[in-house]
Parts: C-alpha cells; sequence; structure tokens
C-alpha cells in the first residue's frame, strides 16, 4: 500500500518529538483521509507514553496556532473522548455498548482469508498486508477493514478489535476497540459501511471493482442487517500472507518473550534483569538488595504506557513492570514488544514481571518493597491488570496529562464530549493553560 510517508516508528522520545515537529495542521485538515494524506503518525508514541497528546497540540500549537475549531484539534480529542467512556464503562468497553444491528449470531473467530489477505478485495488484503509488515494502517483502512469483516463476513466486532490490537503498535483497548464498536453499530447509530467508489476517493491505487463492495450504500446496508455472509471473492488464490505469531499468552510469559532478539541482550546485560516477581517469595529482599538502591532514591514505576519517562534525566530510579494476566488476555505480536522492550532494556534498573490474577505473590512483593522502604511514583492507567497495580506496589499515581478536561458526568457520544469539554476549558490557550513542552533529552 502506498504511503506518502511512514516513519520507522523508533521507540525513543526523540523520534516522538521529530514525528511531533513534522506534523503541518493545515495539510492534515486538507488531506487526512486520503491514504497518502499527511496524517500524523503519532499514535504509536501516544499510545505508549513517548509523547502525549497535550504535548503534541502545545508544541503543533508553537508553531501553527490552533484552536477548537481545528480538525487536528478535534481527532486528537477522540483519543481523549475514548478513554472518558473507558473511564465510565471501564471492561464495559470490550462488551457490546448497543444491541448489534443484526439479531443474529457473528462468528466468533475471524476467517482464514481476511488472515492472510487473500479475500480478493484489495482495500482489505493490502491493509492487512500493511499491518503485518508495520504495525500501522491509515484510519480509513481500519473502518474499511472493520466494516467488510463485521458486515459482509458476519464476524463479532470483539473477534476483530482482538486482532487488530495484537498487530498495531498503537493498539489502545479503549480507541481500538470502541471505533471497531462504532462501525460495528454497538457504538453507533447506524452500521458503517463503504463501497468501492469510497476507496477509489481515497486510495486510487485500490481497485476494487467487480468485488462485493462494488455496490450502492442502500445494498451494503441491507447486507449489514441481515445473515448474509459474502464470502471470499472468487478465483482468489489459496495461499496468502504468513499472520504473525502473538507472544505472551502462553503459560510461560517469559519463556515466550525469550523468543525476542532483545531479551538475550537485557538478561545478560547486568544493568538490566528479569525478577519474576509471581515467584519472588524470600528472593525479593535479595533482589532489592542487589539492585543497590540509594537510601533517598526516587522510584518511578514504568508499565508499556509510559514510556517516554525512560529517557527523561530526572533522577529517578526506573523500574519496568509487566503483567502477565493483561497481556494473556490481549497478546501483542513481536514488533509491538521490541518496540515496548528496547526502550525498557536500555533505561530500566530492572524490570518485574508480575500477575495480577494472583493475589497472593502481589502483596509478596508488595510487602517486600514495604520491607525495603521502597516507594515512588507510577502514571495512572485504565489497562486491566496494570490499573490494579497500586495493591502490589507502595506507589503514589500520576494523573496522565490531557488535553481536555474530563467532563464530570458521562457523555455517550463525541459530539456531546467536545461541547461540554471544550465550554469547560474555554478556549485551546486555557486548555494548555501553563503547560510548558519537555524538550530534554539523554
Amino acid at each position: 500500500m502506498q504511503q506518502r510517508f511512514l516513519p520507522d516508528f523508533a521507540p525513543t522520545r526523540q523520534a516522538a518529538l521529530a514525528a511531533v515537529a513534522r506534523v503541518n495542521p493545515v495539510a492534515y485538515s486538507k488531506t487526512r483521509n486520503f491514504l497518502d494524506g499527511a496524517v500524523t503518525y503519532l499514535a504509536p508514541w501516544i499510545t505508549h507514553g513517548f509523547v502525549s497528546v497535550r504535548e503534541a497540540t502545545q508544541a503543533i500549537h508553537q508553531k501553527h496556532p490552533l484552536n477548537f475549531d481545528d480538525k487536528l484539534v478535534f481527532e486528537f480529542a477522540w483519543r481523549e473522548f475514548f478513554k472518558h467512556v473507558h473511564g465510565e464503562l471501564g471492561d464495559g468497553i470490550l462488551k457490546d455498548v448497543r444491541r448489534p444491528v443484526w439479531g443474529g449470531r457473528y462468528a466468533g473467530d475471524m476467517p482464514t482469508d481476511i488472515l492472510e489477505a487473500r479475500t480478493g478485495v484489495a482495500a482489505i488484503d493490502a491493509g492487512v498486508r500493511q499491518l503485518y509488515e508495520t504495525g500501522y494502517i491509515h484510519n480509513h483502512t481500519r473502518m474499511w477493514i472493520a466494516s467488510y469483516t463485521v458486515h459482509l463476513r458476519k464476524v463479532n466486532w470483539r473477534a476483530g478489535a482482538d486482532w487488530m490490537y495484537a498487530h498495531l503498535l498503537d493498539g489502545d483497548l479503549a480507541s481500538n476497540h470502541l471505533s471497531w464498536q462504532w462501525v460495528a453499530g454497538t457504538f453507533s447509530h447506524k452500521p458503517y459501511v463503504f463501497n468501492a467508489e469510497n476507496v477509489r476517493k481515497y486510495a486510487r491505487h485500490l481497485d476494487c471493482s467487480g468485488t462485493s463492495i462494488d455496490t450502492d450504500y442502500e445494498s451494503l446496508e441491507a447486507t449489514a442487517r441481515s445473515k448474509r455472509d459474502v464470502g471470499p471473492e472468487r478465483g482468489v488464490q489459496s495461499m496468502g500472507v504468513d499472520v504473525p505469531g502473538l507472544l505472551g499468552c502462553g503459560a510461560d510469559f517469559l519463556e515466550e518473550l525469550d523468543r525476542l532478539d532483545v531479551l538475550p541482550e537485557l538478561s545478560g546485560a547486568g544493568k538490566s534483569a528479569w525478577v519474576d516477581a509471581r515467584q519472588l517469595g524470600a528472593d525479593g529482599i535479595s533482589w532489592l538488595n542487589r539492585m543497590q538502591l540509594p537510601d533517598d532514591a526516587a522510584v518511578r514505576w514504568v508499565h508499556p504506557w509510559d514510556l517516554g519517562c525512560l529517557e527523561k534525566q530526572d533522577g529517578a530510579f526506573k523500574i519496568g513492570i509487566l503483567d502477565a494476566a493483561f497481556h494473556a488476555e490481549h497478546p501483542w505480536n513481536a514488533r509491538r514488544w521490541r518496540f515496548v522492550l528496547e526502550p525498557m532494556r536500555r533505561h530500566c534498573q530492572s524490570i518485574l514481571v508480575v500477575d495480577s490474577r494472583c493475589t497472593g505473590s502481589m502483596d509478596q512483593l508488595r510487602e517486600a518493597l514495604m520491607q525495603a522502604g521502597i516507594s515512588g511514583d507510577i502514571e495512572h492507567t485504565l489497562n486491566p491488570g496494570y490499573k490494579q497495580l497500586h495493591q502490589a506496589l507502595p506507589a503514589r499515581w500520576r494523573k496522565q496529562a490531557s488535553l481536555l478536561p474530563n467532563p464530570g458526568s458521562f457523555q455517550q457520544s463525541f459530539s456531546r464530549f467536545y461541547r461540554e469539554a471544550t465550554a469547560m476549558a474555554g478556549s485551546l490557550d486555557e486548555a494548555l493553560g501553563e503547560f510548558e513542552l519537555e524538550t530534554q533529552q539523554p
């Protein structure tokens, strides 16, 4: 699939800030819907905390004055809306928010031809290939894949959302799963459908003529509301692309991660070491002693959605933490694991593996840390398992930087959320307040 520009998504704060500096909000507003348009490509870095939406907006605003009417700010706010919904519904975002548009039984597994990029629909197959090859696809492509999967192939949106989440560098449970629900009609008032003409408008190089989507919107919506599964196109080859495997979802979390190139380097580096806190026991104190924390050390617990703090020279003692329970439920492919583990390997003094399902080991970890007099800070997150880490860590929660104030009552639509949040803020300058762009580099 052709792209105007596709960065290599280096997992560093420096790369994130460089990507922010390249954003042109005028070009973005005019071309963002085209697959070769001037999109920001910031999502992987924002999802994993290398840069926040607030910080990115501040940096862009300094070069290109913005306000709440700008399309870029509007689109940034969608991420905050999804976070707002996640905060209100919790794990309910993983279930139907509304009734499906079709009352029948959707399939619980992804069709093999979609997974292997051999449906015969160019917009779908090219998107799946790019997802595997780069970990990134344009938002329009995501919507096309979701619509085709749910409405034309009759697959439950959750199966599709879980699959896409596993392969996206920027996979965010709220943004990804609620977007799939929006397309499916379980988080909106009607199903989102697209046709070959729509693809031709935004991606001229993808010819979908003569396929199941080469029809009018009325016919497509009728299919979405029926039991009809259009199936793969006729005459499609039986061999497709290889589907990347997923790691961290089996019985032995660390053994699976050992397949990554980064792990032997991490384990043998001396500076950083894996600690399986699920089996901490009496070794807890000896592990803490081996780290040789100064008595007055400031500790920063670093989870996968707070990686930007790793490169900041704030004097904090960085300790990474991974929850095996979360990754068993929401696994990642090797590309995404490297995106997270490489910066952890470079900057963390140690990396703990915990299991939020095992309250006994969590209690042991907390007791060992408290006996050693170790506390610290950890950034708040809504991700299941990780949001329970305060039960295992004597830690202070740091509030995530946000662009807009969070309305006090649940706003069930984006338009209502944006109207309420911007009214509370007053203006973009007031929303940003005295926030200063952090540009400190190691």
